[in-house]
């Protein structure tokens, strides 16, 4: 059997549980156990069925005569590439240019490829959409992370991915999402065949004959007529000649391109021409759940709010959040744990990677642009606060861990306390939010707190990610707000915390499906890095998905820097008060206040006009009553046979529900009443293959709201996702080796692994698949896991035989920003260690 490695982009914080599921007796006569559990796939989940792993089952999808059918939605995983580039492998001598799939699309729906290999100028795919004859219709052919197509009518298709340069893993989903940011080339954009447009270069003259100048000023950006073109458009086939030379243009600039030559299209541009702000911000779900939009109405925060950030420092450089910084410090002071260059604690809180055996967390930057991201920029998300400061403070070092007292010492540098750095901020913060913890504490830690408190700073943490009630700590402190998680229908997240210690719920996320069938899973996307793991040592800026109550407290400190923005005078007080009397929140579960949800979820339009009328002492402002539906679209996928439909009143006044109604001629059915969850059933029974859709129309006596419906039938008895095989390592806690190794096909919905002969100790488990071959798991492009979450693994303490550990697995997608040169001085992050297990042989 194959040794695989593990390359990771996972959290590992200070959170440490007991694991999970059921205890049994140990293996045999010794003190050994064995651990066993499930590992979860979203129905939507396929794989390409050649990928160049060969341990995997194979079966050759390289043209439309052997195209592999695929659900809708779906967010499948694969690999291609030109003979003899990537790893050695089954495709590596023979190549896997083309991938062809077969599926069912409707009008609107959007097709997305995410090419995940990092030196994307010698590894470069192109996406193609093919009509049912075999026909190119569209093609995105640029060069960047991403390419993308909307599809144009309800109709049969084939999507081919291909491997233009090189060899890459790459990741492609269908979803309903019509907003789309138009950065790449494709045949069907506005632009002037057979031309293109030139920055000024030395090497322009070099390539004169491939085109002539139109323009009389070569000192500038210049028009120029292509002569030449790439005879690639020769094996394929067009719906018209137009569309073939359309074709020829833009691969003739990306030739140019990969001469060095900055080309694009001669674009034609139109009155009124608008382009989405933040482009990601359409995947941000959980901002909609909690009434953000209709805070916003009144304020966007100010830059004199400052909320801290006491985790593993945050990339200081990233453009998403690069102008919302002010001076931080770095208090991580053992030589052991450090990983930057400087000794000791420092006055630089950037984020140097917290060398998680293959790639680091940037944990820290994640919850910061959830907090604040810029917005209205043109790029990444949108933060909660627009216009609110953050404080990076470094506290986490190698493997996301730190110490009580170094942590100690961050707290008390924000809220402006005697600390060991000898300093403290011109401005205290006014919020502290804490996205770590553990199972222990000291009294002193309480101490802590409670000056925190009487100082005037308020203190956000998360409650942990055990799926359990006992407490973890510094949540379940007093003078803390602890905050659980929500997915996006509303519910308690599989691995949130609970109990009597917590006070308040947000969005944290769930990676298993997709409820509202945007293509992506129901996480939540900020700010992130990535570790490039080529030898020029390259730190990408990115954009990734999270989940976890780290995740979930963010959100609660985001929407107290709005409320301080219209009442400087609000203190921790304050805020307990309005928490308590359910005044900025939505009432979830049992009626009152709950073990499950606290005190409600929270509610950013509520709280920001409760901290208002706390200021001015007069009523809060009232808002037009308007109608919201979450989520804003819904996928059934192929099995699902129902879900849930929230209606919501996200305003003051009266709202009234008049009618509900569908035009699916009665295969839905909704459940429900007034304001509130309904529930909406599919009947498939009567309906043959293929992909349907209809729309839900609900009509208030305001406004009238539209959800779009997207569902699969499907003949084959399989019905389940499949993420690929996958490897599953048991790894020890303290020196992140792997002890054992487990492959695992998919079976009935779910990846079965099971250690034997476990030495007792402290482990986490994490599975991937390995699509490259490469022999790492978890790459870019991958599926990955790990047991409670990815983004926080979990502690099993195997002192006795554990069954139940599951856990969901999904692919690894980073929505990429710029890539900036590492300081060559720095140790190389990453591969550091290298984690591997002795195999039996096959």
């Amino acid at each position: 059997m194959t040794i695989k490695y593990f390359t990771s982009f996972i959290l590992i914080l200070i959170f440490t549980g007991c694991g999970g599921g059921s205890d049994d007796n140990s293996d045999g006569n010794n003190n050994n156990v064995s651990l066993s559990g499930n590992i979860l796939v979203s129905s939507n989940t396929d794989r390409d069925s050649d990928v160049n792993d060969t341990s995997t089952r194979w079966l050759s999808n390289s043209s439309i005569y052997e195209a592999q059918s695929i659900s809708n939605p779906v967010i499948l995983g694969g690999y291609v590439n030109q003979p003899y580039a990537g790893p050695i492998g089954h495709s590596y001598e023979s190549g896997d240019w083309d991938d062809f799939f077969e599926v069912n699309l409707r009008a609107g729906q959007i097709i997305t490829l995410f090419i995940t290999h990092q030196n994307l100028l010698i590894n470069d795919l192109d996406l193609a959409l093919l009509n049912e004859n075999g026909y190119i219709l569209n093609s995105s052919v640029g060069d960047g992370k991403s390419e993308n197509l909307i599809v144009p009518a309800d109709g049969h298709y084939f999507v081919q991915v291909q491997a233009h340069s090189g060899a890459s893993n790459y990741v492609l989903t269908i979803g309903q999402n019509t907003s789309i940011n138009t950065t790449g080339m494709r045949l069907s954009d506005n632009f002037v065949p057979n031309e293109a447009i030139l920055q000024p270069s030395p090497s322009i003259q070099s390539l004169d004959n491939r085109f002539t100048i139109q323009s009389s000023d070569q000192s500038r950006r210049m028009l120029v007529k292509l002569n030449s073109f790439t005879t690639q458009s020769n094996s394929k086939k067009f719906i018209s000649t137009e569309l073939e030379s359309r074709y020829n243009t833009l691969m003739e600039i990306k030739r140019l391109r990969k001469d060095g030559i900055k080309a694009n299209p001669n674009y034609k541009w139109n009155l009124f021409s608008t382009t989405p702000n933040d482009t990601l911000y359409k995947y941000q779900w959980n901002h909609s759940i909690i009434e953000l939009p209709q805070a916003w109405d009144f304020t966007v925060g100010s830059s004199t709010v400052t909320v801290a950030i006491p985790d593993t420092g945050v990339l200081l450089g990233h453009p998403d959040l690069e102008n919302k910084l002010v001076p931080g410090y770095d208090f991580v002071r053992s030589r052991y744990s450090e990983v930057d260059s400087e000794r000791g604690i420092d006055s630089n809180p950037n984020d140097p990677g917290d060398q998680l055996p293959g790639g680091s967390s940037f944990h820290g930057t994640h919850v910061a642009g959830i907090i604040a991201a810029q917005s209205n920029n043109n790029k990444g998300i949108t933060g909660i606060g627009w216009n609110t400061s953050i404080m990076p403070l470094r506290a986490l070092g190698k493997g996301g861990s730190g110490t009580e007292y170094d942590i100690e010492q961050a707290i008390r540098y924000a809220a402006g306390l005697p600390n060991d750095s000898n300093t403290v901020p011109t401005y205290p913060a006014d919020i502290i939010n804490l996205s770590l913890g553990g199972g222990a504490f000291s009294e002193g830690t309480q101490v802590l707190m409670d000056a925190v408190w009487n100082a005037g700073v308020i203190v956000v943490a998360a409650s942990g990610n055990e799926n359990t009630d006992t407490p973890m700590f510094p949540a379940s402190l007093d003078s803390v707000i602890s905050v659980g998680a929500v997915d996006i229908n509303k519910r308690l997240a599989s691995y949130s915390n609970y109990g009597s210690h917590l006070d308040i719920v947000a969005p944290g996320g769930d990676n298993t499906p997709d409820i509202n069938g945007d293509g992506n899973p129901d996480g939540i996307i900020s700010t992130m890095g990535v570790n490039s793991s080529d030898k020029r040592l390259q730190l990408e800026y990115s954009y990734n998905y999270a989940l976890g109550t780290s995740m979930a407290a963010p959100h609660v400190a985001g929407i107290i820097s709005l409320m301080k923005a219209v009442n400087p005078n609000l203190t921790p007080q304050d805020v307990d008060n309005l928490i308590t009397k359910g005044q900025i929140t939505d009432d979830l579960g049992v009626k009152g206040r709950d073990d499950k949800f606290g005190y409600g979820l929270i509610n950013a339009r509520k709280a920001v006009l409760a901290a208002s009328n706390l200021y001015t002492g007069t009523p809060s402002q009232v808002t037009s009553p308007f109608l919201v539906a979450n989520p804003k679209s819904l996928n059934f996928g192929i099995n699902t046979t129902s879900t849930i439909l929230s209606l919501t009143n996200q305003g003051d006044g009266d709202l009234e529900i008049i009618d509900i109604s569908d035009d699916s001629n009665g295969i839905l059915s909704i459940s429900g009443n007034g304001l509130g969850n309904y529930t909406v059933f599919v009947d498939r029974n009567l309906l043959s293959f293929g992909t349907y859709t209809a729309t839900i129309t609900v009509t208030s006596n305001v406004n009238v709201v539209k959800i779009p419906i997207i569902f699969q039938v499907n003949n084959n008895s399989d019905s389940n996702g499949d993420a690929g095989l996958h490897y599953v390592l048991l790894i020890d806690q303290g020196s992140l080796e792997t002890i054992q190794q487990i492959e695992t096909e998919i079976n009935n919905g779910s990846y079965r692994f099971r250690f034997d002969n476990v030495p007792p100790g402290e482990y986490i488990i994490v599975s991937g698949s390995d699509f490259s071959n490469d022999g790492f798991i978890c790459d870019e492009g991958d599926a990955c896991g790990a047991f409670s979450t990815i983004y926080q693994p979990t502690t099993i303490n195997a002192n006795n035989s554990r069954s139940g550990i599951d856990f969901s697995t999904s692919f690894n997608v980073l929505y990429h920003s710029q890539t900036v040169k590492k300081d060559l001085s720095l140790p190389r992050l990453g591969f550091n260690k290298r984690i591997k297990k002795h195999r039996l042989a096959k």
